[in-house]
């Protein structure tokens, strides 16, 4: 593959690229796709690559045949209508000025889509870096190689689970809870293209159209992404191997998967409401005797030690420590569903005595993760406080009970979870934003000081992934490897803990693997779930769930109602 030269005479060269399309009018979340490339910096649309068979797809016969099946009816009379992805936007006043070429390709087998070397040359006349696909079929040979980065694609499913179509169905009908995606470069094998950008969301059960907007419009920043790291240097991954699947092709659906899809999608529904209606999450927060690092090495026999709980109608959960001498001082968000609102408390441990927890830092927001860190003989705290779209530090005046605002160091942002810790001479802060989707993705800022300024990591969101992107403790290393503790969110919120191996970390870069799957501690009294996991010097502290029947609790029942009137 020949790269681009990004430096010219001492200027950034233009980053070009051509769009595989039907016209000027898309699909919704194209067209977003699109306006996301067009606004970085030196990024221009040089080509459109027209499809010039787009309006003989099919005689009438097949159209007759089409309408008698459930799926083309559903998908027409309904997806198309009410799918925000789907609906068409004209952007023909924004593309006036980029040339366009009429193709008329050559189709060999059922799929495959030839494009003629006269095209080709044509094409490659008007000096590509990539070109995106959002038109025509299955497309191979040279045009594969007419631009410099290839030919990019999206693919909304699994590529390991799901090949074929539709997007974004198959998942429901199996009730699998994870939805992926993935933007790839289109080689000559089908699909085996080079995966370039991939991200894992929750199923959205209960509704196809919803499922399907969520992946596509959540997708869409995964183009300008590459671009970044392309004017990084940073894209050797589009060389990488391309991916390998053995996965079953699936098709549009029949008449009789699609009458078991919509009941499918009827139990899935009351199976929710029954839960939320009847259920309720009771936490509370465990020691264990073991350091942290032992989450990667033990299978079994490791013993936690339970607090006594609160009361019914409150919950803890998020705890991190300081340990001082013989005392444990842990922090942790204490929730009133009678309030509908947490705040930070603290509790003593010295040997096995706990005196009863006492609240330390309150606002008018809401307040949980209160995250913990010792930096020159000061001790520092970064309680989530998303409400205010602020990371706020506060420093302890007299530790635990008296605190000061120390300084904002995140502004305009909803964060989720901040988790800061100095690594490779540099500080870093990672959290998921709530504004975008609390569950499943992940941001990164870094800085040379703990105060700041902090500097957002270029591929934000380095990673979308509901299993295993949002923070859940403290980080550590372990035989000079650095761990980070997440959430894995797929199933429920607050299902387990994933422990992933950072494999790279630079202000240009973010790569880690999954080492270890931690599970709730299903013979205690908190087994259905697990989403926090700190370090305390020798011990570590976690938090479970359990799930409790709400019954005549009252005040409970009136936080569902409030739940669902918002």
């Amino acid at each position: 593959m020949t790269h681009v030269n990004n430096e010219s005479s001492g200027r950034q060269r233009p980053i070009r690229f051509g769009i595989m399309c039907n016209g000027t009018t898309f699909s919704a979340w194209e067209a977003q796709c699109l306006d996301k490339l067009m606004k970085l910096d030196n990024v221009e649309p040089g080509l459109l690559i027209i499809d010039d068979d787009r309006a003989s797809s099919s005689n009438k016969w097949s159209k007759l045949k089409k309408i008698t099946k459930i799926w083309s009816l559903y998908s027409f009379l309904y997806v198309n209508r009410r799918s925000s992805a789907s609906k068409s936007v004209d952007i023909a006043d924004i593309l006036s000025h980029v040339p366009a070429i009429f193709c008329k390709v050559v189709k060999k087998g059922k799929f495959s889509q030839y494009f003629k070397e006269s095209d080709i040359s044509e094409i490659m006349k008007h000096d590509l870096d990539f070109i995106l696909r959002f038109g025509f079929n299955i497309i191979r040979g040279g045009i594969l190689r007419a631009a410099r980065y290839g030919v990019w694609s999206f693919h909304h499913d699994d590529e390991a689970n799901y090949r074929g179509a539709p997007p974004c169905f198959w998942e429901i009908y199996r009730d699998d809870n994870v939805t992926g995606a993935m933007l790839q470069r289109l080689t000559d094998r089908l699909d085996g293209g080079v995966v370039l950008k991939k991200g894992f969301f929750k199923t959205i059960k209960t509704s196809y159209v919803h499922n399907l907007d969520e992946v596509f419009f959540r997708s869409t920043d995964w183009p300008a992404q590459v671009c970044i790291d392309i004017r990084n240097g940073k894209e050797d991954y589009l060389d990488a191997e391309p991916s390998k699947t053995s996965a079953p092709i699936y098709y549009a659906p029949n008449n009789l998967q699609m009458i078991l899809f919509f009941l499918k999608v009827i139990k899935y529904f009351f199976r929710r409401l029954y839960n939320f209606i009847f259920y309720y999450e009771q936490w509370n927060i465990g020691i264990i005797d073991n350091p942290i690092s032992d989450f990667i090495r033990q299978e079994t026999g490791l013993q936690v030690h339970w607090l006594l709980a609160p009361t019914k109608n409150m919950f803890y959960a998020d705890p991190f420590a300081v340990r001082r001498e013989n005392v444990m001082t842990i922090l942790f968000e204490a929730y009133s569903y009678r309030y509908s609102k947490g705040c930070i408390f603290m509790i003593n441990i010295t040997g096995d005595t706990a005196p009863h927890p006492q609240i330390v830092i309150d606002t008018p927001f809401h307040m949980s993760y209160p995250y913990l860190l010792e930096y020159e003989n000061e001790i520092y705290c970064i309680p989530e406080i998303a409400q205010s779209n602020e990371v706020v530090l506060y420093k302890a005046q007299e530790f635990p009970k008296r605190w000061i605002k120390a300084a904002i160091l995140i502004r305009d942002f909803a964060a989720i979870d901040s988790t800061v810790f100095f690594h490779d001479n540099l500080w870093w802060l990672m959290a998921s934003d709530k504004e975008t989707n609390e569950y499943d993705n992940l941001f990164i800022w870094y800085a040379h000081d703990l105060i700041g300024p902090w500097k957002p990591h270029p591929a934000n969101p380095v990673k979308v992934d509901i299993r295993s992107a949002r923070p859940a403790g403290t980080p550590f290393i372990s035989e000079g490897n650095l761990y980070r503790p997440s959430q894995d969110n797929s199933d429920y919120y607050g299902k387990r803990i994933v422990i992933n191996r950072v494999v790279k970390l630079t202000p240009y870069e973010f790569k880690e693997e999954q080492v270890k799957v931690v599970e709730p501690f299903k013979n205690s009294l908190y087994p259905d779930g697990l989403h926090t996991i700190s370090a305390a010097g020798n011990k570590t502290l976690i938090d479970g769930k359990k799930r409790a029947f709400i019954g005549a609790n009252l005040t409970v029942l009136k936080y569902k109602i409030k739940e669902m009137m918002l």
